[in-house]
């Protein structure tokens, strides 16, 4: 099993209504691209690191569908322009399970 984490800061000029429209697309994911297991989306709490970001666990069963996942179209040309139109900066890492 391979979870991917994924922690993006919002630019400060963001609204809330963005931010909600960028965890429902990050949400969706999970029935828009094949192969992962189960996804977690949410806002971050702040009680530590930052307030104004937004937080992911992504479960693939193989490396191959973490492959399929990072290439496929809903996450290169939706998710990744929402990235850079709304995330200041973000960091991103995987470990098997």
């Amino acid at each position: 099993m391979i979870r991917h984490i994924f922690i993006g800061t919002f630019k400060a000029d963001v609204d809330d209504a963005i931010k909600n429209q960028v965890l429902a697309d990050l949400r969706a994911m999970k029935d828009k691209i094949p192969g992962i297991v189960d996804l977690h989306a949410d806002f971050s709490t702040g009680w530590v690191g930052s307030e104004n970001s937004v937080v992911m666990t992504v479960d693939m069963a193989t490396k191959a569908d973490f492959d399929v996942y990072m290439t496929h179209p809903y996450h290169t040309e939706h998710i990744a322009k929402l990235g850079e139109a709304y995330v200041s900066n973000y960091v991103a890492a995987q470990f098997e399970l």
